[in-house]
This record gives C-alpha cells, structure tokens and sequence, in this order.
C-alpha cells in the first residue's frame, strides 16, 4: 500500500500548500477555488536522500508533486537489477498514471535528494478532474509529454550506441537559451544512476566519458562536466 506520507508530514498551514500549489507549473493557471480544492487534505511532506516514496506494486492513494530535490524512478528486472526509467526534479508530478487508471504502481519511486512533496488525495484529483475541463486537459498533456519522452528514451536505447547516447544526455542539460561555445553543468544524479538511466553499466558509462575527455570535448570534474566545444560535441562521435 502506499502510504509513505503517512509518518512524515510536516507542519504547514493549510494557506502554506495553497501558495505552494499555486506556484507549481502542472497548476499554473487554475483559479484560486480549484487549488483550495485540491489542497484539500493535502500536506508538505520533507524526505531525506534515500526515501521510498512508493514502491513497485504498491496501490495508489495520491499523486505526489516534487516541490525540492529529486525522485528517481526505476523497476527492478527479472535478474533482480534496478533499472532506472527516469529522474524526475520539481515541478513535476509522479504515480499519475496510476492514480487515473487505479491500477497499482508500475515503478519505484526513490528520493536522491533530500526533497519535498506534496500529496494530493487520489478521490479529491478524480473529482476536480471530472469538475474542471482546464484541468483535465493540463494533467492530460503532461501524461502524455512524460510517456512521449519514454518513448523517446526507449527509441535512443534500441537505435543509438552508448556514446551517442551519453553525449545526447549530456547536451540535454544545457540550459534553453545557452548558445555558447562552452558551458559547464552539473549532472543531476550519481554516475551509476544516469548510466542506468541510459541503459548502460556504471563502467560503461565511465568509459565513455573519458573517451569523449580524451578527445578533447569535455572536462570531467566529479559531478561537473565542462563541454568545451559543444559544436564538435554534436557530432561525437561522427
């Protein structure tokens, strides 16, 4: 069952989750009856690094909003390995798939960060969708952006070797508007979890960076990469 939350709540007002709601992307635009609505039974929830937030046939009670930190979610495969689907930060919503249909959980959900979260009731979403046509369609095309995206992932494993696929990563964290010969990021998780993010080992995954180094493209300093030439970048390893 999923009950995470149930132990961990933090003391919030209720006017508190309101404003938190109110400034999350996934609720931009909803007027102010639908998020009191919502934040009806709702509570800011803080988990430390490490966390199960729910896990892998678990039964859905609310869909959890990340409002800090970050949330990996994974399945364990047939060899007992975990597998990560995707690394999800704030904003974002998670388990939406499984509170719409009331199916049980598909993947597990792990804080990699410590983080905050807000629940909302499973019964208080299903009633304000079926209330609010805005909303529906807004929770609508973000199911359908997040299984667009797996699609896309799924694809750059079948069809993409590994450098493609590591240098794809990485040029997908430079920020929109960033059009410099240059830039530096800072990996959003461990080596071991983005490497299983891209379906590949964690030695692999190393390998490969100090290829793409050694070529003179990058600069690998722990969490932080320095993309020298991001042009040539592109075209690794063309």
């Amino acid at each position: 069952m999923d009950t995470s939350f149930v132990s961990q709540p933090a003391s919030v007002s209720q006017s508190n989750i309101v404003r938190i709601l109110e400034e999350l992307p996934l609720l931009e635009g909803l007027d102010s009856e639908t998020i009191m609505r919502l934040a009806r039974g709702a509570a800011e929830v803080s988990l430390p690094s490490g966390s199960i937030v729910f896990r892998q046939g678990d039964t859905p009670a609310a869909l959890k909003i990340i409002v800090a930190g970050q949330v990996k979610l994974s399945i364990q495969t047939a060899r007992g390995d975990e597998r990560v689907i995707e690394l999800i930060g704030p904003g974002k919503a998670i388990g939406a798939v499984a509170v719409l249909l009331g199916e049980r959980h598909a993947l597990t959900a792990e804080t990699i960060a410590d983080s905050v979260l807000v629940p909302l009731c499973r019964s208080v979403l299903l009633e304000e969708l079926e209330r609010n046509p805005h909303f529906s369609c807004r929770m609508l095309r973000e199911v359908c952006r997040r299984l667009q995206q797996r699609t896309r992932d799924f694809e750059s494993c079948m069809v993409l070797n590994g450098a493609q696929r590591v240098t794809g990563f990485l040029l997908s964290q430079i920020p929109d508007g960033n059009n410099g010969k240059s830039v530096a990021v800072t990996l959003p998780a461990k080596k071991g979890i983005i490497a299983s993010r891209l379906n590949l080992t964690h030695e692999h995954f190393s390998r490969i960076l100090h290829e793409i180094q050694a070529a003179g493209l990058i600069e690998v300093r722990g969490r932080e990469i320095h993309m020298i030439d991001v042009r040539r970048l592109r075209a690794f390893p063309g």
